[in-house]
C-alpha cells in the first residue's frame, strides 16, 4: 500500500512546519514549499529526528512571485504524481503597502492569489483517481476585520489599512474555498472531495512581526497564545478525520463547523472573486464555470 501525498505550503515555521511532523507521522509522503533553503534543512531534520524514513520533497520559490508559484507547480508536475492532501498553509501579515514584483498588494499575493493560481495549475492532480482527495487552507477569524469584501479594490490603491488588507485576504480564502469544493465535485462528479477552511486561533508563529507594535501587541497576550501544534489541530483534523470526510465549503474553528455571516458564504461575490483572480493571474478564462 502506497503512502499519500501531500503538498503544503509555509511549511519552513508555525503551523506549517507543526502540520509536516505530524503528517509525516501519519505515512504521508511529503511535498513541501519553502522559500529558504536553510529554514527548509532544519525543518527536514525536526522530521527526520521522529521520523528518520519519512519521504520528503521540497520544491523551492518565493510565493509573492506569480512566476516562483507557476515553477513550483512545474516541479511538482514533474513528479507525475497525484495529490491526496493539499494543504494551503502559508500567509503573511505586513505593516505597510508592498507592491509584489507582479504589482500586487503583498497580502493579496501570498495569502490568495497564490494558492489561488497553485491550487489551478494542479488542479487535474486533484481530481485524477477514485480515492478522496482533500483541500486544506489556512484561514482565519481575522476576515471580521471586513463586512464585505473589497472586490473593486483588491490591491489597496485607496485607504490602505494593514487589518483591513489581511482581513480582506482571509475573507478570500473563505471565497475561495467554497468556490473550489463546487469546482472540484463537478470536474470529478463520482470522486469524494474534502475542501475546508480554518481558523487556527491565536498562534504565536510570527506571521505579524512585520505589523507596527505587532511584538507588543504577543507580548501582552502571551497568556492566550497557542502552539503552532495547537494551532495546526484543526488543520490537521480537516486533513486527516474520518469524521469530515465528503463535507466541504465549510469554515471550522476548534475542529468545529463554525456559522458565517451571509457576506462570508455569498455566492455571487465568491464568483466574481473567482473570475477576477483568473484575471489577475493571467489564467484562462476557460477556468471559469458561468454555472457555479
Amino acid at each position: 500500500m502506497t503512502n499519500k501525498i501531500c503538498f503544503l505550503t509555509g511549511a519552513t515555521s508555525g503551523i506549517g512546519q507543526a502540520a509536516a511532523l505530524s503528517l509525516a507521522q501519519q505515512n504521508y509522503d511529503l511535498h513541501l514549499v519553502a522559500r529558504n533553503r536553510s529554514k527548509a534543512e532544519a525543518t527536514e531534520d525536526l522530521i527526520r529526528k521522529s521520523v528518520p524514513d519519512a519521504k520528503i520533497k521540497w520544491h523551492f520559490g518565493d510565493l509573492s512571485r506569480q512566476a516562483d508559484v507557476r515553477a513550483i507547480a512545474a516541479s511538482f508536475l514533474q513528479t507525475k504524481l497525484s495529490i491526496d492532501l493539499l494543504f494551503l498553509n502559508a500567509g503573511l501579515c505586513h505593516n505597510k503597502r508592498v507592491l509584489t514584483k507582479d504589482g500586487y498588494e503583498l497580502m493579496l499575493a501570498v495569502n490568495h492569489l497564490a494558492p489561488f493560481l497553485l491550487t489551478q495549475l494542479l488542479f487535474d492532480k486533484l481530481t485524477e483517481g477514485s480515492s478522496e482527495t482533500r483541500v486544506v487552507i489556512t484561514a482565519s477569524g481575522a476576515y471580521k476585520a471586513v463586512k464585505a469584501l473589497n472586490i473593486d479594490d483588491m490591491n489597496w490603491n485607496r485607504n490602505f489599512k494593514t487589518f483591513s488588507a489581511y482581513g480582506n485576504s482571509k475573507l478570500s480564502n473563505m471565497l475561495f474555498t467554497q468556490s473550489l469544493a463546487k469546482r472540484l465535485k463537478q470536474a470529478a462528479p463520482k470522486k469524494t472531495f474534502t475542501v475546508n477552511c480554518y481558523h487556527p486561533g491565536f498562534v504565536g508563529t510570527g506571521i505579524g512581526t512585520q505589523i507596527r507594535l505587532g511584538k507588543v501587541i504577543m507580548a501582552m497576550c502571551r497568556p492566550f497564545v497557542r502552539s503552532s501544534a495547537k494551532g495546526a489541530e484543526t488543520g490537521l483534523y480537516l486533513a486527516t478525520d474520518p469524521a469530515v470526510s465528503g463535507q466541504s465549503g465549510g469554515y471550522y474553528f476548534n475542529c468545529e463547523e463554525q456559522t458565517l455571516p451571509a457576506y462570508a458564504r455569498d455566492a455571487d461575490m465568491a464568483k466574481a472573486l473567482w473570475d477576477k483572480s483568473l484575471a489577475m493571474t493571467q489564467l484562462s478564462k476557460l477556468m471559469s464555470d458561468t454555472s457555479l
